[in-house]
């Protein structure tokens, strides 16, 4: 079952469940791939419903972060939630120290210097997308690059 289907599925019963915070969620994305699916002209595959619910689930972090330097204790727990929502569409995300293993053998097989940062992310965003936060897949390679 693809995750669109389980998506598809899981709006269901949150309809019948009158799950209002999981009804909007799904739907969001839903859309969100419906969207995506009509620039693209081709129907979406799992990554590209991930990648969605990625750019949900980075939403979702900034506006925690918002709402609490505005001290918006109510907004800070609807948030929260649709995050945890979201996270539960995500494939398991690896670990650092899992980050770190792929990186150092990508290093050790494609020697590069600190200008080609961005031709290493370009190959490790290609490997690691959907498994990993590319952020974190940043700051490691910088880490590992200047060391």
């Amino acid at each position: 079952m693809s995750l669109l289907d389980q998506l598809s599925t899981d709006l269901t019963s949150a309809l019948r469940q009158s799950d209002q915070a999981k009804k909007d969620v799904i739907r969001s994305i839903i859309s969100q791939v419906r969207l995506t699916e009509k620039e693209r002209g081709s129907a979406p595959a799992d990554l590209d419903v991930v990648s969605v619910i990625q750019r949900e689930v980075k939403r979702r972090h900034e506006a925690i972060a918002m709402y609490k330097q505005a001290n918006r204790q109510d907004a800070i727990d609807q948030e929260t939630l649709e995050l945890t929502i979201l996270q539960s569409y995500l494939p398991e995300q690896m670990s650092q120290e899992d980050i770190r293993i792929v990186i150092e053998e990508y290093l050790d097989s494609n020697p590069t210097d600190p200008n080609g940062m961005g031709q290493a992310m370009g190959a490790l965003s290609a490997k690691l997308k959907g498994k990993a936060d590319m952020a974190m897949v940043s700051q490691i390679l910088k880490e590992l690059m200047s060391a």
